[in-house]
Formats: structure tokens, sequence, C-alpha cells
């Protein structure tokens, strides 16, 4: 059985200049995998870790009281 998965992937914008024209690019990255639980409330990834690079995860965690509460992970 194969499971569905989504690629996670991030853009990075920057600048050349051709022909004297200064001309703005994007380069996207494929950084890694996610994947929907079976209950469809969370999510699972795996990154690949690029060297340089630094990732942050934000991600909102439940509280018995329903509020949210931000909390990023750095890698």
């Amino acid at each position: 059985m194969s499971q569905k998965f989504f690629d996670v992937i991030v853009a990075k914008e920057y600048e050349t200049t051709i022909n004297g024209n200064l001309e703005k690019k994007t380069a996207w990255n494929r950084i890694g995998r996610a994947w929907p639980s079976r209950s469809g409330e969370s999510i699972s990834f795996e990154l690949f870790m690029h060297p340089n690079q630094r990732y942050v995860v934000q991600m909102k965690e439940r509280n018995q009281d329903n509020t949210t509460k931000n909390q990023e992970v750095p890698f």
C-alpha cells in the first residue's frame, strides 16, 4: 500500500544582471516530505539537511482549554 505524501519546498529569491538589466529570479528547492496522519489532525515530516541551511518549524500546541500557543523548533 502506497502512502500519499507531499513535498516540502522553499523558495529563495535572488537578483542577477543580464545585459545590464537587473532581473529577479526564484530558485525552488525540495527540502523534505510530509505525510498526513490517519485521523487528518496532524502531519509527520522529514527534512533533508543541507549544509549551511537553517530550518525553523512553527507549530501550534493545543492546550486542554483549546487555546493555542505558538512554538518554534529550530533544527
